[in-house]
């Protein structure tokens, strides 16, 4: 087995599972909702077209009864429930576990048919009470002798040949295969499939039913049973029909009774139920008039044409016409130059006696078919989509579908490495043209290499937000697993819920997209469990039944942000206050003087919680820190607001990537200090009489706001080396920092660069108020301030 192509395999099939999942809680709000049907059976069908390529029957049979039962849904014979849903999605959630352990083993475990027996059983019971005799035994099972009637369809030729090879001591296969009425539109072909098998001895093909007469036959039903003898190994059987198994049944050649012998059923007539005679109606004359009537109501369509002109051909060539077969070619050829059905007609009224001369071939002369005619020729049309109307004008064709190529993460994330390195080589040609003009006294140089830095750095930021865009993900990597979490956790609460979803092609970073699935978690549960009442609740509140959870994202400048909104009962900050104090992470009087918007931050306390009682979901103060310290660690923020009775708002925003920081270099007190850009608002001068006192803090006037002042220096415990202000005036960095703004105090300003950020580690982890650090150009390593930590 190819590695390759295992690893495309299991990525495919977690998307196409994914997808299916999808569609089936569309499905379960929106029964009638054909897109999404036809989405959830292209997508099983595909997995179950790929699996075939691996050793793994287990799961395409698992999967092709899931396929089955969508079929059912699809042709409008079965409706899903509630309870359908959970099953299937109780199929596709084994299914994945299959998948995970073909990458993990490359191959499946040997409990693995046991597992998928028992969910095609739950799938297939939908489809009503098995056939008699259908479905494969367990591989263990010891093996049971074919009946009677199995070998019905066989000659005395056939069956002596088998048994002579059985009295040899070869072990004989009886192969009984029924196969669904509507597997036509799947793509199957039931004799090829049986064809196929190896050390095939001799089919036999018996209608199913009795043939349906003249207008009510239907030829894109199957009405057929198949039944093989043949001398391969049971592995080799299962493998080669892996599509059917579940329609299959297998058994061995027992002796024929003498006192029974078989008697010879030719291939097209039937034995009618109860001992009624059989219908007047040959398959022949059934299949002629339904092509007549084709003919009659479409007209010259060339894609009916088509599909007739090969139906007729191959009837043709079964019942060893060569003569009439020549005879219809000529006749397709009269009926594409002038455009009209007449002569086909015409045709196919003169076939009718061969339904009374029709041949009772022996089923075992299927054996080896003659090769079926290749269509003739029609008029060139472009074929119609499969929604187009009968007699409707072709469209124009479609236009080219753009090419995706799938690229290991791993060398996008070695790329973007190496765009970093480049990032911080080119940042060391400023200071080389400093060296080269204040050094060396060679002004023009210092221009030339300022000229050649500005063209470098074009350059830098466009590969650089080239390959940014190509590590982009929209949120709905991570979004997309909730309608089925919300599904569940809101049956298992007994709660009412509505997800709602906005916003989900937004993206970002995929280092930040992929780190955004455990905080929601938590929140999205925090909110299912905490926020939103039962539903009687709810109803002697005045509200709806059903609570709506809604999951937003959008991009703000360079964040991405994320809600998580419910119109649940909202958070009491009494409550947290007296929550708090019960576990002793403050006293009563510190949570008295707590404003609300405080006691409401209190939840992201490690260990805090408001449940009575510890379940799997809640009750062990695990959940909201962890949002807190993660989404910290991405350089985000977590803020939360919430209203009594009308319910709770969590908004999470993250930079946008993570990969390359911008930060504005300044000068504190001597030293350089990198301030991240996105927290920087603006840069001023002040003058002395432009600062105020405000009790015993420093403050200024910013558009009609009142801002304060923070001297960095002081701040970092260096105010002793801090600069003097010039005649200019203080230098004054303006920032954002959470909901508040700010004045950062600095000695001056130096330029703002990319850089590679890298966090603080080992004994200098613990250090609060920094970032991370980054080589400057000349090889000094530039520290990158934490604010939020530092204010």
């Amino acid at each position: 087995m190819s590695d390759l192509l295992l690893t495309r395999f299991v990525e495919e099939a977690r998307e196409l599972l994914q997808s299916a999942a999808a569609g089936l809680l569309v499905l379960e709000r929106t029964p009638g909702d054909d897109a999404a049907i036809n989405a959830v059976f292209r997508a099983v069908h595909t997995l179950k077209g790929s699996s075939g390529l691996f050793d793994a029957p287990a799961l395409t049979r698992l999967v092709h009864a899931g396929e089955d039962l969508l079929a059912a849904v699809r042709a409008g014979t079965f409706a899903l429930d509630g309870a359908v849903v959970d099953e299937l999605l109780d199929s596709f959630d084994q299914v994945a576990a299959f998948v995970d352990q073909l990458a993990r083993d490359g191959r499946l475990g040997p409990e693995a048919e046991r597992v998928a027996a028992q969910g095609v059983a739950v799938l297939r019971a939908h489809l009503g009470a098995p056939r008699d005799g259908a479905g494969m035994d367990a591989p263990d099972a010891a093996p049971r002798a074919a009946p009677a009637d199995w070998l019905a369809g066989f000659d005395a030729a056939a069956l002596a040949d088998a048994t002579a090879r059985r009295d040899a001591g070869e072990a004989v296969l009886v192969l009984r295969y029924t196969p669904e009425p509507g597997c036509f539109y799947t793509g199957t072909d039931p004799v090829a499939a049986m064809l196929q098998l190896p050390g095939l001895v001799a089919l036999a093909v018996a209608p199913r039913e009795p043939w349906q007469p003249g207008a009510d036959f239907d030829p894109y039903q199957c009405n057929l049973c198949l039944t093989a003898l043949t001398v391969a190994p049971r592995a080799a059987v299962e493998e080669a029909m892996v599509y059917e198994l579940d329609q299959c049944a297998l058994r061995l050649l027992s002796p024929p009774d003498p006192a029974a012998p078989a008697e010879t059923v030719p291939a097209g007539a039937a034995a009618a139920p109860d001992g009624a005679p059989a219908p007047d109606a040959s398959p022949v004359r059934a299949l002629v008039t339904t092509q007549l009537r084709l003919l009659e109501t479409y007209g010259h369509d060339p894609v009916r044409l088509s599909s007739i002109a090969v139906v007729i051909a191959n009837l043709l060539r079964s019942l060893d016409h060569d003569l009439l077969g020549e005879s219809w070619q000529a006749v397709l050829a009269e009926a594409a130059a002038k455009r009209d059905v007449a002569p086909l007609c015409a045709f196919l009224a003169t076939l009718d006696p061969l339904a009374e001369a029709e041949p009772a071939r022996p089923a075992a002369a299927l054996a080896a078919p003659p090769p079926l005619p290749a269509a003739p020729p029609l008029p060139a049309t472009p074929r119609r989509g499969p929604d187009a109307g009968d007699g409707a004008p072709a469209p124009a064709a479609a236009p080219a579908t753009p090419r995706t190529l799938r690229v290991d993460q791993a060398r996008i994330d070695a790329l973007m490495t190496l765009i970093g390195e480049l990032v911080v080589s080119k940042n060391a040609l400023p200071f080389l043209a400093r060296r080269a003009e204040q050094i060396h006294g060679s002004r023009e140089m210092a221009r030339e290499i300022k000229e050649q830095y500005a063209v470098i750095d074009r350059l830098t930021q466009e590969l650089q937000g080239a390959v940014m865009q190509v590590r982009m993900l929209p949120v709905a990597e991570i979004f997309d697993r909730f309608p089925r979490l919300v599904r569940d956790l809101g049956r298992r609460l007994d709660k009412q819920v509505e997800l709602v979803v906005e916003g989900q092609d937004t993206a970002a970073d995929k280092t930040i997209v992929e780190a955004l699935g455990d905080p929601l978690l938590h929140v999205v549960r925090n909110s299912l469990d905490h926020g939103i009442e039962p539903a009687d609740a709810r109803v002697a509140a005045g509200k709806p039944a059903a609570a709506t959870l809604r999951l937003r994202a959008f991009q703000d400048t360079d964040s991405v942000i994320v809600e998580v909104s419910d119109d649940g009962r909202g958070i009491d900050p009494a409550a947290i206050r007296d929550a708090a104090v019960a576990k002793a992470m403050v006293t009563r009087d510190v949570a008295d003087r707590l404003s609300d918007q405080e006691a409401l931050n209190l939840i992201y306390r490690p260990g805090f919680s408001t449940a009575a009682t510890v379940s799997d979901l809640s009750g062990r103060g695990v959940g909201m820190d962890v949002v807190l310290s993660t989404v910290h660690k991405l350089g985000g923020r977590v803020s939360v607001q919430s209203q009594i009775g009308r319910g709770t708002t969590t908004r999470l925003t993250l930079p946008l990537s993570m990969a390359v920081t911008r930060v504005m270099v300044v000068e504190i007190a001597g030293s350089l200090y990198g301030i991240p850009m996105d927290l920087v608002v603006q840069t001023v001068r002040l003058r002395a009489d432009a600062i105020r006192r405000v009790g015993r803090d420093e403050v200024f006037v910013l558009r009609d706001a009142i801002v304060p002042l923070v001297r960095m220096a002081r701040r970092l415990g260096a105010e002793a080396a801090a600069r003097a202000a010039d005649e200019r005036g203080e230098a004054v960095l303006v920032c954002r920092v959470g909901d508040e703004t700010v004045g950062l105090v600095i000695d001056d300003f130096r330029e703002g660069m990319d850089v590679i950020l890298t966090p603080m580690d080992g004994i200098l982890a613990a250090v609060p108020g920094y970032c991370g650090t980054t080589l400057l150009g000349d090889g000094r390593v530039l520290l990158i301030l934490d604010l939020k930590e530092l204010l």
